[in-house]
């Protein structure tokens, strides 16, 4: 294994068997007899990775991908079916935080035997013991049994004892927000601090937006396969585009027709009628939700029964929570139809579309020439979902392109 590499991981795999008859107590299995049909299924297949000393390696994927399978054959809880892994040092866990803890044992005593497991000796163990304990918070029920601690304090020990045990290697699988507020701050304060120190670091999570900012590296598994790996940044983009195709597959384009027939009451005296409503892209295709940044137009079909001068178009885009977005007319941006007749399509065009990653309403009003009368009304017209192509979730309602400068 070269020296400047922490962890290798050679064309690993790892099969467990699958029973769809499985026998679930002593009873059936003596009535019944051995499970048949046992099925292999390879959680992880010819996965092949080196992550360099000193850097925070991230693995994505979706539930199931493999992700925390080959955490913990890294980790040593669980045996490759092939392939092999060698990592240099000691390596730290956070796979299942206060896993190894026994509940009749207090905090107190349950760090020297975590310590113990990970191969510390009493000295070292003992030096890092206050340490843990002013990390943890827990110091007024340290010497209390485990098994009266909230979920929440179990956490913030388990979570203390594996980054202070000085690990070479430390896994970390979806429990980077543990705590409140403020532990998940000194949590990451930490892990940044370990990263500075030289320690290498293995991230498995869903919070994208996290480790882009954390790692140096990201791995991306699907049904147990690579499918990328590189850069942080390029290789979480190519996930979410591929989570956004799958996504725009299954769900149904933002269109919407309006029915007459049905009855409810439309505000207005009806010389303007709006008959259908569409979110669209740049070419005028229909689409299953927005991308911050990327083109994105509401598309509105309307007919006027008799000749009249061109109305006032406004179409409002609410956010999910109730706030109001903006609202987009023609006359405000001085566009006028002039005098019309018939069925007529106006095309309202974000050319970068500013929303954050979210969901919004669409609603439709339509006032004559003036701007002061109401004479069409469609509320809740349309509902669609905006993505972010980068995985941010972003803070507020728009984006904003602000310019910089520096001296």
């Amino acid at each position: 294994m070269p020296e400047n590499f922490a962890v290798d991981v050679q064309h690993v795999g790892k099969r467990f068997l699958r029973h769809a008859d499985r026998r679930s107590s002593l009873k059936e299995r003596i009535v019944r007899g051995k499970a048949k049909n046992a099925q292999d299924f390879w959680a992880v297949r010819d996965v092949t990775l080196q992550i360099p000393k000193g850097s925070v390696y991230g693995l994505i994927g979706h539930n199931g991908s493999g992700k925390s399978t080959l955490l913990k054959m890294i980790g040593g809880i669980y045996r490759p079916t092939e392939g092999s892994i060698s990592a240099q040092g000691r390596v730290a866990a956070l796979i299942e935080l206060g896993a190894g803890f026994h509940p009749d044992m207090s905090g107190r005593e349950n760090i020297s035997l975590n310590g113990s497991i990970l191969g510390l000796s009493r000295k070292e163990i003992a030096a890092v013991t206050d340490e843990i304990i002013e990390f943890s918070g827990l110091s007024e029920f340290i010497n209390d049994p485990v098994k009266h601690y909230s979920s929440g304090m179990y956490v913030r020990l388990g979570f203390s004892v594996a980054v202070h045990m000085k690990p070479d290697v430390l896994l970390v699988d979806e429990v980077l927000a543990v705590g409140d507020e403020e532990f998940q701050r000194k949590c990451f304060d930490h892990l940044y601090g370990l990263r500075k120190a030289g320690k290498t670091i293995i991230v498995v999570s869903h919070g994208l937006g996290q480790l882009e900012g954390l790692c140096d590296e990201v791995a991306w598994l699907d049904h147990g396969r690579m499918q990328e790996h590189g850069p942080a940044v390029e290789t979480i983009a190519s996930y979410l585009r591929k989570v956004n195709s799958d996504e725009a597959a299954r769900m149904p384009m933002v269109a919407a027709t309006r029915d007459d027939e049905a009855g409810v009451h439309r505000a207005g005296d009806g010389s303007v009628r709006v008959t259908s409503a569409e979110i669209v892209d740049a070419d005028g295709n229909q689409l299953t939700h927005g991308e911050t940044g990327a083109p994105l137009a509401v598309r509105v079909r309307f007919t006027v029964p008799e000749e009249i001068l061109g109305p006032n178009i406004r179409v409002a885009l609410q956010h999910d929570s109730g706030t109001l977005v903006t609202m987009l007319s023609n006359h405000r941006w001085g566009f006028d139809f002039g005098t019309i007749v018939g069925d007529h399509t106006v095309t309202m065009t974000l050319p970068r579309n500013p929303l954050l990653p979210g969901r919004y309403r669409v609603h439709i009003d339509t006032f004559d020439y003036t701007g002061s009368r109401l004479v069409d009304s469609w509320n809740d017209a349309l509902e669609f979902a905006v993505r972010s192509p980068r995985g941010e979730m972003g803070q507020g309602l728009v984006e904003l392109e602000p310019e910089f400068d520096f001296e």
